[in-house]
């Protein structure tokens, strides 16, 4: 099982900070507005996580556990 780690979106380096037509801006984007399938809650930069067996709903680590 691969573990991911939450991105911080506010660095430049990782995703636009103006709007653009990148695909993998968008992706980034995106993943942020989603929630813990187990708890609910947001996910924060630095955070690790998984997605369940199709890839379709992400869980906090400490929630996995």
């Amino acid at each position: 099982m691969v573990c991911f780690v939450v991105p911080d979106l506010s660095d430049p380096e990782v995703v636009c900070q103006q709007p653009c037509d990148h695909p993998r801006c968008a992706n980034l984007r995106k993943f942020a507005t989603r929630r813990c399938f187990v708890c609910g809650k947001g996910f924060e930069a630095g955070q690790r996580f998984y997605f369940d067996i199709e890839g379709n709903e992400a869980v906090h680590q400490a929630c996995w556990d």
